[in-house]
């Protein structure tokens, strides 16, 4: 039996979640294996969950991404991206670009695929079948390859590729093996990129691995030769990235309070600078100590640790195609969960979203609020007069010691005329029909940006 294996700050509440949803769970660490005591957890895996960098999400990928994926549809707020590799497809030659020197392929998708004519030997012929790899997906199109790899649980094999191993696996003596296996057991022309997981993995398992991969390829090209039509012969890997605002830490709380102590806004203050913090306490509450008062003091805490007044502060948009945009300035006002913060902006530039020019001393204060659905920016000129007045919309946000984190919901509320407007509607709703967001987040943002646009028209 395989399973998913999870590590990161998320590690037990997602262990809760995905036992309630009853998939299997593998290698669990030891303090999460000894919460519990009485789940059966398996040896091996297909699918791994690690953290973001920023601990602000975490990403899926392998057998069960999906299922991992659709679990996590029922969090309101969070935000999902999804990202295939590794389809073989039997595509069919549409046309070279002489400009992009691309050739266009029919996979039988919406969007058609982009080989590198360099990647390909033969001569280009209109309606001609040919055996191509996703490599990824972008907006108007998908990358393509005909440099195969085949996607092993502890290996992947790379045609005109060469042997690599995990920078995690360290003992040299398995270095060697796994080194001798790869020279012994590949095919002329391939490499062998090994996986962390083969490390633990005996010699004959991870031979006939390979000798399984390979004579998958070779029914896959039997397929090929045999079959006429525009299909997929053989399915890859999927990558999910999920992103986590306020909301959803809080009900990742409440999944990990069900299994062991939990402090109020752990896994928010896990994302903070409060680790050791977040541990002590929970060590504390484990021997039977005044939970409320503990609590009590941690936000006395940390809001003594916090920014203060004169001090720099960001605020952290992360986007919902996976990049993060980020606003500096200076506190001129904080109190009661509420930050403004003064930012200059570039002479010449443009402010975005509301397309205003930027003049010499221009600058901006932004307004933020402990859980507010929005930011409010107000443009001054040099001369400190009111140019515009304009709202963000975004998830709850979430303020940190030294900046305000929050999913960006691309909808702004522009009042910097007579000609008041919410802009973005059409980039959110493209982003709803991908599953990105939910539906239901799309309807808050829409009924926020509508109460705000009506607040300032009166």
């Amino acid at each position: 039996m395989s399973g998913v294996k999870i590590r990161g700050i998320y590690s037990s509440a997602i262990t809760n979640l995905l036992l309630k949803n009853k998939m299997s769970v593998a290698q669990p660490s030891d303090n999460v294996r000894a919460s519990f005591s009485k789940a059966k957890f398996a040896e091996d895996y297909t699918t791994m969950i690690h953290d973001f960098s920023d601990k602000g999400g975490i990403i899926v990928k392998g057998e069960e991404a999906d299922k991992v994926c659709e679990i996590f549809r029922k969090f309101k707020n969070a935000v999902i991206q999804t990202e295939t590799s590794g389809h073989l497809y039997l595509g069919k030659i549409i046309k070279l670009d002489p400009n992009t020197k691309n050739i266009h392929v029919d996979l039988g998708l919406k969007k058609i695929g982009l080989l590198p004519l360099k990647d390909y030997w033969g001569y280009v012929k209109e309606g001609e079948k040919i055996l191509v790899q996703l490599k990824n997906e972008e907006k108007d199109c998908y990358v393509l390859s005909t440099k195969i790899h085949l996607f092993g649980n502890n290996v992947v094999l790379i045609q005109k590729g060469f042997t690599k191993i995990s920078n995690n696996i360290k003992d040299k003596e398995v270095i060697n093996l796994l080194n001798n296996v790869a020279e012994e057991n590949c095919e002329e022309g391939w490499g062998a990129l090994w996986k962390t997981s083969a490390a633990s993995k005996k010699k004959e398992e991870l031979v006939k691995e390979i000798k399984d991969l390979y004579e998958g390829y070779a029914n896959i090209k039997r397929a090929f030769e045999k079959e006429d039509n525009i299909k997929v012969l053989s399915k890859g890997v999927m990558t999910c990235y999920i992103r986590f605002d306020k909301e959803t830490k809080q009900e990742l709380d409440k999944l990990r309070r069900e299994i062991k102590p939990t402090i109020e806004n752990h896994h928010s203050l896990k994302t903070d600078i409060f680790a050791n913090i977040v541990d002590f306490s929970e060590n504390l509450i484990k021997e039977k100590l005044n939970e409320k008062k503990i609590n009590e003091k941690i936000a006395e805490f940390t809001s003594e640790k916090g920014a203060k007044l004169g001090d720099i502060y960001l605020i952290a948009e992360n986007k919902m195609n996976g990049s993060t945009n980020f606003l500096k300035g200076r506190i001129i006002e904080k109190e009661n969960n509420v930050i403004k913060i003064k930012r200059f902006v570039k002479s010449g530039s443009v402010l975005r979203p509301i397309n205003m020019s930027v003049e010499r001393g221009d600058y901006v204060h932004s307004l933020i609020k402990d859980d507010e659905w929005f930011v409010k920016h107000e443009f001054y000129s040099k001369d400190d007069e009111l140019k515009a007045v304009f709202y963000s919309i975004n998830t709850p946000i979430e303020l940190q010691s030294n900046r305000a984190v929050a999913i960006s919901l691309e909808l702004v509320v522009n009042t910097a005329d007579d000609n008041k407007e919410v802009i973005g509607k059409d980039l959110l709703e493209d982003y709803e029909k991908e599953g990105v967001v939910s539906k239901e987040l799309v309807k808050e943002a829409d009924k926020i940006a509508k109460q705000l646009l009506k607040s300032d028209k009166k």
